[in-house]
This record gives C-alpha cells, sequence and structure tokens, in this order.
C-alpha cells in the first residue's frame, strides 16, 4: 500500500491557512522523469515563492512526497482571480512529462490511492486538471484522464454502497432487535460479516425488507 513520505525542505516565510477545501487538482511537472522534490522545491524558491507550490509529488515509481502542509494556500494553479484553485485546492503533481507520454501504471494507482487518502479529509470533493482553471496544457494530452475519472466514479460508488451498507444496515438491525426478530445482535461484529457471501446492496435491501415485517 502507497504511504506519504515526509519531505525536508526548508520554506521561505508562513503559510496561509486555506479558508476552504473544495478540489484537487492534477498537474505533471513538464519534465524529465527524474526530477526531484528538491528540485521544483528549488524552482519555486526561484520563483520567489515560500518553496514548493504542490501539496503532494508522486514519483514514477509511485512513491509519494508531501510538498507544503495540506491545509494550506498552494502555489500551483494561478492566472487571475477568477480562475485560479490556490485558495480552495489540494495540488497534486505527477512527475513526467505527458504531452509526449502517459504517466506509469504504478503513479496511478498512487494518484488514486491519493485522491481516496484526501477524501477522507475532504469527502467527495472534486477532482480536476490544472487546465480546468489556466491556460495550459497541463497535466498533458496524454494523461488518462477519462481513465482516472472512470476509476474514481467506481470508487464513490464503493464508497456509497459501504456507507449505504452499514448505517442501513444498522438501522434495519436495530429495528430487528426491537421487534424480537433478532436474538443477542451484539454477537453480529460488523454487517461485514453479515454480507460474507452477499452484495451489499442485497443484504440492505433484506434487512429493511425483514425490519418492515409486523411481529
Amino acid at each position: 500500500m502507497p504511504q506519504i513520505l515526509e519531505n525536508n525542505l526548508t520554506f521561505n516565510g508562513s503559510f496561509t491557512t486555506r479558508s476552504s477545501t473544495t478540489r484537487i487538482v492534477v498537474h505533471h511537472s513538464a519534465s524529465d522523469i527524474d526530477t526531484t522534490i528538491e528540485d521544483i522545491h528549488n524552482w519555486h524558491l526561484n520563483n520567489g515563492w515560500s518553496g514548493i507550490g504542490y501539496h503532494y509529488i508522486i514519483y514514477a515509481d509511485g512513491t509519494i512526497y508531501r510538498g507544503r502542509p495540506e491545509k494550506v494556500k498552494g502555489a500551483h494553479a494561478y492566472q487571475d482571480s477568477t480562475h485560479e484553485a490556490n485558495t480552495n485546492g489540494i495540488g497534486i503533481c505527477l512527475i513526467g512529462d505527458f504531452t509526449s507520454s502517459k504517466p506509469t501504471n504504478t503513479q496511478m494507482t498512487s494518484l488514486i490511492w491519493l485522491i481516496k487518502n484526501i477524501w477522507t479529509r475532504y469527502p467527495n470533493i472534486s477532482v480536476i486538471r490544472h487546465s480546468d482553471v489556466m491556460s495550459t496544457a497541463c497535466p498533458g494530452s496524454s494523461f488518462p484522464w477519462s481513465e482516472l475519472k472512470l476509476k474514481l466514479a467506481e470508487e464513490v460508488i464503493d464508497i456509497v454502497l459501504e456507507k449505504w451498507m452499514v448505517e442501513g444496515g444498522q438501522k434495519a438491525l436495530k429495528e430487528l432487535e426491537n421487534k424480537g426478530l433478532v436474538n443477542n445482535p451484539e454477537n453480529w461484529s460488523s454487517e461485514s460479516e453479515l454480507a460474507e457471501y452477499v452484495p451489499a446492496y442485497l443484504f440492505w435491501m433484506m434487512m429493511n425488507r425483514l425490519a418492515e415485517y409486523k411481529a
């Protein structure tokens, strides 16, 4: 499973905490595949910024590094006050130039994992391209955007079904207990155990239909 590695970067000045977080912005570094987080940090320092403008960097081998702290304003998506995502977006940059090649499979796997990780703190915020807020080709014409959106949609469905099953299953189990239709519900440690051989949505429907039974 991927993990987020901390950096050893030194930043200039202080950061501003974002007042809201409504989206994740995907970038490419538009550079050689061997580019490091230190390289990008130095480039951004040379721009007069506090340091690296992205919140996360993903190497070709799937390694994820934290850039600037997740809760602070970024420096990765600004064109003008109307077209910008620094004040409300988390910037993720994949190392490579995707105008001429695609990200590695490992990079994409880490990207999806990272987005899901961020969603645990900012549930289901939108995922956009740098080019959606600026006049730029980033993250590159070869970036598999449609494939990413499809996989993220599948992840959202899984998250919703799991939440639906757990919340609905707990409510239905309580109703079954109240009606005297279930004995020793405390022995049912999780709905996932009950649904081990039954798809989540069928289990939820079954439990709720049983709960409507008039004893």
